[in-house]
C-alpha cells in the first residue's frame, strides 16, 4: 500500500513521456504500460486509479487509433466510475445539545434523527480523472468509439447536473468530443461546409445530427451556469462542434446560444451576478477573467461559421465587445476585445462596412498607440484584414493607417515572443494593405521598413500573407521593390534555409523566386 504513490506517480510519468517521444518511439512500451494501468484498478485505491485514468487519457491521446482494442474493456469501467454518487446522507453522531440546537430546522433528517451529507473528495478526483479518460478516447480512437456513444452520451449527461464545478467543467470540456467519432465514422473524418449556408440539404448524417443536437443542447444550457470555469468549458465546447460541423450545427439552437453569449460579454449571466452587484456600490473588478477569452473566441467562431447572417447582431454585440477595450480595462481585456474585433473583421469582410469609422477604425487606431504589445499586435492584425474586406473602400485612410503602424517597426524584438508578433503582424498588416490596393502605398517608403523587419520571427500564420504580397510585387517588376534586390534576397534566403519555420511548399515558392533574382 505505501507503493501506490510511487507507482502512480510512474504511470503519470509514462504518460508524458509518451507525449514527449510520440507514437512510433512509444509503441513497444505501450502494452505493458497498459498492463500495470489495468492492474492498479484491481487495488483499492482512489489515487492509483486516479493516475490510471489519466494515464489512460495521455495514451489514447498518443496512440489513437491503436488504443482502440482496449476499449471494450475501459468504457464500461469509466461509465460505472462516473456514474457513482461521491456524496451520501448519514445518521448524524449524537451530540451534545448546544444553546442554539433547538433552533436547528434542518430538512435532512427522519424519525431516526439528523441526515448529514458526506462527500468522498477522493471519488470526486476519481469521477473527473474518469471524464477526463473518456473524453480523450472518443477525440482520439475514431469510429471504434462509436459504439459505446450512448452509454457515455447518457453519463455525461446525468454528470452535467453534478452539484460540483469540478466534474461540471470536466463534462463541458469532454462533451464537444462525443461529436468526433461520428465525423470519423460517417464523413471519414472532415465535413465540407459552406459559412452561412442553411438553405440546402445538411451534411450532417442522422447519427451526427443527432449526437451534435444532444451535446449543443446541453452545452448551451452549461452556459447559464454560474461558476465561470464551468461557462468557459462549455463555449469552448460549442466553438469546437461549430467549427468541426458547420452552421446546420448551430441553427437548432443559434437563438439561445447567441443570447446567452451577449449576457455574458454583458456581464448579465448567472456567473457575473456577484460582480455586478459589486459594481452597482462603484467596485468594479479591473482583474481580467480568463473564461471571457473563450467567450470572446466563440463570437469570432460566429462569424466564422454563420457569416452575413451574423452582421445583423453587430449593433448588439459591438458595445459590449468594446467595452473591455476601454484604457481603464487591464491589457489582457484590451487584447482579447481588439483580436475579437480583428476576427470578426477577417470573417465578416464588407459585412463590417457600416461600423468600420464608428467602432473597428478607431479601436484599431488606438490599440495600434497601446502600451501593451499583445493589444498593438492584435490592432495590426484587425487593421490589415479590414484593409483586405473593405478594398478600395477605405483607401483615403491609409495614410493616417500606415502612420500609426510605423512605430511597431521599432519594437524591440528582444523583449520576448511578444514584442516579435507584434513586430510581424505589423508586416502582415502592410503586405495586406499593398495587396488590397497598392497605388495607395508609399512604397518607396514603406518597402524598406517592410523587408529589414523580416523574414517573420514569431507569427508563422503570416508567411502566406506576407510572402505572396512580395511574390505579387516580384512578378509585376514593382521599381521600388527591384531597388531592394540585396534586401529581398536576404529576406528569401533566410526564409528559405533549413533552419527556417517556414512550411516546405512555400520555402520551394521562394527558393524559386531567389533564383529568379540571381
Amino acid at each position: 500500500e505505501k507503493t501506490y504513490s510511487l507507482r502512480g506517480r510512474a504511470l503519470e510519468c509514462m504518460g508524458h513521456i509518451a507525449i514527449a517521444v510520440g507514437k512510433d518511439h512509444f509503441r513497444p512500451y505501450f502494452s505493458p504500460t497498459m498492463q500495470c494501468a489495468c492492474e492498479g484498478l484491481t487495488y483499492d485505491s482512489t489515487d492509483l486509479h486516479e493516475f490510471a485514468y489519466a494515464a489512460f487519457a495521455n495514451l489514447a491521446k498518443v496512440m489513437g487509433d491503436e488504443f482502440a482494442p482496449v476499449l471494450a474493456e475501459l468504457v464500461p469501467h469509466l461509465v460505472t466510475v462516473i456514474g457513482q454518487e461521491e456524496g451520501q446522507f448519514e445518521h448524524a453522531e449524537e451530540e451534545q445539545g448546544g444553546q442554539f440546537s433547538g433552533l436547528d430546522d434542518s430538512d435532512n433528517e427522519d424519525e431516526g434523527g439528523n441526515l448529514v451529507m458526506h462527500i468522498r473528495t477522493a471519488l470526486l478526483e476519481t469521477k473527473k480523472g474518469g471524464i477526463t479518460a473518456v473524453g480523450e478516447m472518443a477525440a482520439h480512437t475514431g469510429a471504434a468509439f462509436v459504439p459505446y456513444m450512448g452509454e457515455v452520451m447518457t453519463v455525461l449527461l446525468k454528470a452535467a447536473d453534478n452539484w460540483h464545478p469540478l466534474i461540471k467543467t470536466e463534462v463541458a470540456d469532454a462533451m464537444a468530443s462525443l461529436v468526433v467519432p461520428c465525423v470519423a465514422q460517417d464523413h471519414n473524418g472532415t465535413l465540407s461546409w459552406e459559412k452561412g449556408d442553411i438553405s440546402g440539404p445538411s451534411p450532417l448524417s442522422a447519427n451526427t445530427t443527432q449526437a451534435v443536437n444532444v451535446i449543443m443542447k446541453a452545452l448551451v444550457t452549461m452556459m447559464k451556469d454560474d461558476t465561470k470555469e464551468v461557462v468557459g468549458k462549455a463555449c469552448e465546447g460549442i466553438q469546437s462542434i461549430i467549427e468541426l460541423c458547420g452552421p446546420h450545427a448551430l441553427s437548432p439552437v443559434a437563438n439561445d446560444c447567441l443570447e446567452n453569449t451577449y449576457a455574458l460579454l454583458a456581464k448579465e449571466a448567472p456567473c457575473q451576478q456577484l460582480e455586478a452587484y459589486g459594481e452597482e456600490f462603484g467596485d468594479e473588478d479591473d482583474d481580467h477573467d480568463a473564461f471571457m477569452t473563450s467567450v470572446c473566441d466563440l463570437v469570432g467562431s460566429f462569424g466564422r461559421v454563420m457569416g452575413p447572417h451574423f452582421v445583423q447582431y453587430l449593433p448588439k454585440f459591438l458595445p459590449a465587445i468594446c467595452a473591455y477595450a476601454k484604457s481603464s480595462r487591464p491589457p489582457s481585456d484590451r487584447s482579447m476585445a481588439i483580436g475579437c474585433l480583428g476576427e470578426l473583421a477577417q470573417e465578416l469582410g464588407s459585412g463590417i462596412a457600416d461600423h468600420w469609422t464608428t467602432v473597428f477604425y478607431p479601436a484599431a487606431i488606438a490599440g495600434l498607440a497601446d502600451s501593451d504589445d499583445s493589444v498593438k499586435r492584435n490592432s495590426a492584425f484587425c487593421i490589415g484584414v479590414s484593409c483586405e474586406g473593405l478594398g478600395e473602400s477605405i483607401t483615403s485612410q491609409y495614410a493616417e493607417m500606415l502612420q500609426a503602424l510605423s512605430p511597431l517597426f521599432g519594437v524591440d524584438i528582444s523583449e520576448g515572443d511578444t514584442a516579435a508578433a507584434c513586430v510581424d503582424n505589423a508586416s502582415a498588416a502592410v503586405a495586406r494593405m499593398i495587396t488590397s490596393s497598392p497605388a495607395h502605398v508609399p512604397m518607396a517608403q514603406v518597402l524598406p521598413v517592410m523587408l529589414k523587419a523580416l523574414p517573420l520571427k514569431n507569427d508563422m500564420t503570416e508567411n502566406e500573407t506576407v510572402y505572396n504580397c512580395l511574390f505579387g510585387l516580384l512578378q509585376q517588376n514593382q521599381p521600388d521593390l527591384a531597388a531592394n534586390k540585396l534586401e529581398l534576397s536576404r529576406v528569401f534566403g533566410e526564409a528559405a534555409s533549413e533552419a527556417s519555420k517556414v512550411d516546405d511548399e512555400l520555402k520551394e515558392k521562394l527558393k524559386l523566386a531567389l533564383q529568379s533574382l540571381n
